[in-house]
């Protein structure tokens, strides 16, 4: 069962450049802080390693495709790795901040179907956070 979250527990990292934080649902869940939590100590330490590279990449340059790869192009969807494990992360609108929506196991050298469905939803996710703030509804950034 999700666990409620508060503001709180949004961010996640403030880079030089980027800044990242948990994607919140309507439901007051963060699905992507709730599949961190339950990695390994090392899987947790290398997607902080991967946010924290990303954060301080240069605007124009790339970041190391063994931390971040683009997953969809339009709309823009990345996925922060760590070993295995992929969180799918899109930007808000107008801003540097990333917002990290959820987690899928990569198994192989392609992306397969689970990745394809994590794909969509954080898409999904992306059209939910938009239209809520548009509407005022997700929260209000200080």
């Amino acid at each position: 069962m999700p666990i409620k979250r508060s503001a709180g527990d949004l961010a996640i990292h403030v880079g030089k450049h980027r800044n990242f934080e948990w994607y919140w649902a309507s439901s007051a869940a963060m699905p992507g802080l709730d599949a961190y939590e339950g990695l390994a100590v090392r899987d947790q330490d290398d997607f902080l390693a991967s946010v924290v590279h990303w954060g301080d990449v240069p605007p124009g340059a790339k970041a190391l495709q063994t931390r971040i790869n683009t997953e969809h192009e339009n709309p823009l969807i990345v996925a922060i790795k760590a070993g295995k494990q992929r969180f799918t992360a899109f930007r808000e609108e107008h801003g540097s901040t990333w917002i990290v929506s959820h987690r899928y196991v990569k198994e192989g050298e392609r992306r397969d179907k689970t990745g394809d469905r994590a794909i969509r939803r954080a898409i999904a996710d992306r059209a939910d956070y938009f239209k809520r703030v548009r509407e005022g509804t997700y929260y209000e950034r200080s």
